[in-house]
C-alpha cells in the first residue's frame, strides 16, 4: 500500500493558486517582508501540497533574479562595492 497522498482535486488546486496569488501579491506589496504577510503564508501553506509551496517560492525567487539580471545586468561581485 502507497503512503503517497491523491493528488489534488480541482477544487483544491483552484484554493492553492489563489492562496499562493494571494500571499505573493502581498509580498510584492511589502517589499517582500513575510512578517506582514503571516496571515496569507499561513493560508497558502495549508491550502497546497508541501512540495507545491516550495517550488513555488523557488520559482518566485527565480523570476525575480532573472527580471534583475535582465534589467540591471550580471554584476561581478568584485563590482559589487
Amino acid at each position: 500500500m502507497s503512503s503517497q497522498k491523491a493528488a489534488p482535486t480541482a477544487a483544491e488546486r483552484k484554493v492553492c493558486h489563489s492562496s499562493r496569488d494571494a500571499f505573493f501579491a502581498c509580498l510584492d506589496k511589502q517589499n517582500d517582508n513575510e512578517n506582514k504577510c503571516l496571515k496569507e503564508k499561513q493560508m497558502f501553506e495549508q491550502s497546497c501540497p508541501k512540495s507545491w509551496v516550495k517550488y513555488f517560492c523557488r520559482r518566485r525567487d527565480y523570476l525575480k533574479y532573472s527580471e534583475r539580471l535582465g534589467t540591471e545586468g550580471f554584476v561581478p561581485k568584485d563590482e559589487e562595492t
